[in-house]
């Protein structure tokens, strides 16, 4: 009865931390499956990639319509739902990629498999950062982010050799279609850069 009681007047707890890696897996998933999908098969088939992109949407949805009801929250609102929205802006990014590609009709990108390995390791200490702000563990989401960082900087280092090699090709239309694809995956681990800068903010205001 006390229990019952309680639940009348006491706030619902929400793990906002916990709730902000669920979806960081979630992204990761993704990137996972695009990985699969044009590096290791070639596939025309985007259905899949789109229908956990929906699901990622529903859950950001999901996730802010709770942090505007809490009472409480761990830091201010505004950053936590920052880390949520640029966190999903990951996942358009990649349905921008993926609307490019069926655009373009180049499904195979296995050439640009070291760039899609660098987003996969990305997005995996991305969500470890999460995790350590779950456990409270700041110094390691610290590490984390310099990572990110660092994996960022060499994405951006074989996006410019891809672009050196591409504009030695004299068939014009596949060098503008594949400067185009190789720009939105250097914008996917943009994003994921902004995500780790959040993920920084909210570690200095817990400490």
């Amino acid at each position: 009865m006390l229990e019952k009681i309680k639940s009348w007047i006491l706030p619902k707890e929400i793990d906002f931390f916990k709730a902000l890696a669920q979806q960081g897996l979630q992204t990761q998933n993704i990137i996972d499956t695009l990985r699969k999908s044009y590096v290791e098969s070639a596939s025309q088939n985007h259905d899949a990639l789109f229908k956990l992109i929906a699901e990622a949407k529903e859950n950001q949805s999901s996730n802010l319509k709770n942090l505007n009801a809490a009472f409480i929250t761990p830091v201010d609102r505004e950053a936590i739902a920052r880390a949520h929205t640029q966190l999903f802006w990951v996942t358009l990014s990649i349905k921008h990629l993926v609307i490019e590609i069926d655009t373009y009709q180049i499904y195979n990108l296995s050439e640009y498999q070291s760039i899609f390995e660098l987003l996969q390791q990305e997005m995996s200490e991305l969500v470890n950062g999460y995790q350590m702000l779950h456990t409270k563990t700041y110094d390691k989401a610290l590490e984390n982010i310099d990572q990110i960082i660092h994996l960022d900087n060499k994405v951006i280092k074989l996006y410019a050799n891809f672009l050196a090699e591409l504009f030695k090709d004299t068939d014009l239309p596949r060098v503008f279609m594949h400067k185009e694809i190789l720009s939105q995956l250097k914008e996917i681990s943009k994003r994921m850069h902004v995500c780790a800068n959040l993920l920084e903010d909210i570690i200095f205001k817990l400490n």
